[in-house]
């Protein structure tokens, strides 16, 4: 029997679940085959944006529909969340970094949730400075602010993790939170932090905001690969053609806007019409999302010498395992290998990327 949300077993425990997920997420009924196999996919976000452009490119598109899904996405805050949520069956899907994924295939643990396809290929968090800014490196942070949208972002972390591999101890830089949006952009104006720890689109919507900012290499972690799309080890295995379903219809979104970012915004906004700042004009934010976007696609889309998208590797896996080990996020030996399946990237592939790049091509921005 095909796992879907539709015919998994509804306890009362389940749906208690499932009610404080919806509460607390931002549910969008579902898009794609109104009769097609029911299917819920969560985000790590407070609110769609052009981020997560390219999936709804995928909504617009009807790829979805294609693959005979009806698709909704549930925007929860925090990969940690998202993982219990897939391994309760509460969803079907998570677009989730390698944290939890990892964690929980300890020994002790076993949330048993495996990666079927990449999402972020690379890692998005990082650490940046104002452009004229006198620190060059590590070295120099000491004594130094970093803001950071909360003390608990895996960008603190990161950070810590490079200091101590690059032998200067963590407090010897003081971390700041400084929230989301606006507040960051104000914090680093104000001189409030020296520098700034978050991830990749977070850095660009600075930029739009008129701070240039320049990159501080973190050795080591800036390799780690970013996650990708996780279901359980259980369902991949009762269903496999399903999930493959899944990542083809979000891989061609993915080649779509890859191709016309431009184009893709105008589906974010036509999707989910939040997503555009109402305080600019249209055209600005359209300009400055599609910059977001662009910044996005570099660790999402298909990366330079390869021809296949959500390419998974042991070795890119191995990092992050090496890394959270070091970092004591972790205490049990975790085997890569059974994080991760390539066992469906062929399938996934199997849609013409050519015919999908020409319709980006075709279509307005």
């Amino acid at each position: 029997m095909k796992f879907t949300t539709r015919r998994r077993a509804a306890t009362p425990a389940a749906l208690i679940a499932l009610t404080a997920l919806t509460a607390c997420g931002q549910p969008v009924p579902g898009v794609g085959a109104p009769d097609g196999d029911k299917v819920v996919i969560t985000l790590s976000a407070k609110t769609w944006n052009a981020g997560l452009a390219s999936l709804a490119v995928s909504e617009r598109r009807g790829y979805f529909a294609d693959e005979n899904l009806n698709v909704s996405f549930v925007l929860l805050d925090g990969a940690t969340i998202q993982a219990q949520q897939v391994a309760t069956n509460n969803a079907t899907v998570g677009a989730i970094t390698p944290e939890p994924v990892i964690f929980g295939d300890q020994p002790g643990k076993r949330l048993g949730l495996r990666y079927f396809s990449s999402f972020y290929r690379k890692n998005i968090y990082g650490l940046r400075v104002p452009a004229n800014s006198p620190i060059k490196s590590l070295a120099d942070l000491r004594g130094k602010r970093i803001g950071a949208a909360s003390l608990g972002s895996a960008a603190v972390t990161n950070v810590k993790v490079a200091l101590r591999d690059a032998g200067i101890p963590d407090n010897a830089v003081n971390f700041v939170a400084i929230g989301t949006g606006a507040q960051q952009a104000t914090a680093l104006k104000n001189r409030d932090v020296d520098a700034v720890a978050l991830f990749d689109t977070q850095f660009q919507i600075m930029e739009n905001s008129g701070i240039r900012l320049r990159r501080i290499p973190l050795p080591k972690i800036d390799e780690l690969a970013g996650g990708g799309l996780a279901a359980t080890s259980a369902n991949l295995r009762k269903d496999p053609a399903l999930f493959a379903r899944i990542g083809r219809a979000v891989a061609k979104g993915v080649v779509f806007a890859q191709a016309n970012p431009k184009a893709a915004i105008d589906d974010l906004y036509a999707a989910h019409p939040d997503a555009r700042n109402p305080a600019l004009p249209p055209q600005k934010a359209l300009a400055n999302d599609t910059k977001v976007l662009q910044t996005r696609m570099y660790t999402l889309g298909v990366q330079p010498g390869e021809r296949e998208w959500g390419l998974l590797k042991a070795d890119e896996l191995q990092r992050n395992i090496d890394y959270m080990t070091r970092a004591g996020l972790i205490t049990e030996k975790v085997d890569v290998n059974s994080v991760f399946t390539t066992e469906l990237t062929g399938q996934i592939n199997n849609f013409d990327a050519a015919a999908i790049q020409a319709e980006a091509k075709r279509a307005a921005s």
